[in-house]
């Protein structure tokens, strides 16, 4: 597996479903941890921390650049629209995570991010023309029982803009996977950059205009940090790579380790003890992502050409 995914984020090959699956899954694993980095964050406005997860990220797929020198360099070339598109809809959809966690209860925001799978299948229908597996509703329903599970107890309303940021992730969740997918040769970490200097420079203005500066503590920096540079920064090459061999719709389905893992590394720290719904609920959600992940072929050919 391990020598599969470093020869394929190469260049020299390709993934099947199974590890496609398996790499969606361990990125929503990455994900996970913005849960525990944002309510660790003492002072930073939403804008300053996304200024500082951007700038972040950023440096972390430089960094990647500067590794990979020596065997495949990054590519630029073959940057489309669409390369443009799917980096745009990935900053908001950072920022409105964020937000939304502001505006609302955690709970809200994943209880809407349930949603994601339909619009990734309506999506991918639509523009890939790509069937939705039975396998793939099953795993739909399972998820969204899961969800309603967890949050049920905790379901809050918030204010009107948070609850908007909250709504409009799914349909750019969906649409990113869609767009993504539809890239066959550009390489994984172009997109996760222009990205990252995207929200770096969206946010740090707001950061400026409204909250008079962007300088914070160093404590509220390293959490930003684990946000950005290594939630994102290890999560983001890990997803754009996988998301070749899976279907779209069964993408934001894999994603879900983040929604069952989030409420743990909370409850290590700070120490927000979780329900028994919440852990009821995650055993679902996880039992359906380890399921799909069996349903996908271990020896099928990918869905995409490798990047070339």
């Amino acid at each position: 597996m391990f020598r599969a995914v470093a020869h394929a984020f190469a260049g020299e090959g390709a993934l099947t479903e199974r590890q496609g699956a398996v790499l969606v899954a361990g990125a929503g694993v990455a994900f996970s941890f913005t849960a525990i980095a944002y309510a660790g964050v003492e002072g930073a406005t939403d804008f300053q921390f996304l200024t500082y997860r951007g700038l972040s990220t950023a440096l972390a797929m430089l960094l990647l650049i500067v590794v990979r020198r020596g065997r495949r360099p990054v590519s630029f070339a073959g940057i489309t629209r669409t390369t443009w598109a799917a980096s745009v809809v990935l900053a908001a959809t950072s920022m409105l995570y964020i937000l939304a966690l502001a505006g609302t209860t955690a709970a809200t925001t994943l209880s809407l991010l349930a949603a994601s799978p339909v619009f990734a299948a309506v999506f991918g229908w639509l523009f890939l023309r790509e069937k939705v597996a039975r396998s793939t509703y099953v795993a739909i329903g399972l998820t969204a029982t899961g969800v309603g599970i967890t949050v049920g107890a905790s379901l809050s309303v918030g204010s009107g803009f948070g609850l908007l940021f909250a709504a409009i992730i799914p349909v750019a969740v969906g649409c990113y996977s869609v767009l993504m997918r539809s890239m066959t040769t550009i390489d994984p970490v172009v997109p996760a950059l222009i990205a990252s200097v995207m929200l770096t420079v969206g946010a740090g203005a707001a950061a400026l205009v409204g909250d008079g500066g962007i300088g914070i503590s160093a404590r509220d920096v390293a959490m930003a940090s684990i946000s950005g540079g290594m939630s994102l920064g290890i999560g983001l090459p890990m997803f754009n790579l996988g998301h070749r061999s899976v279907a779209a719709a069964r993408i934001p389905l894999l994603l879900m380790t983040e929604v069952v893992l989030a409420p743990l590394w909370v409850w290590i720290w700070p120490g927000e003890t979780p329900g028994i719904a919440t852990l009821f609920g995650g055993a679902v959600i996880l039992t359906s992502v380890v399921w799909l992940v069996r349903q996908t072929e271990p020896d099928a050919e990918p869905l995409l050409s490798p990047v070339g």
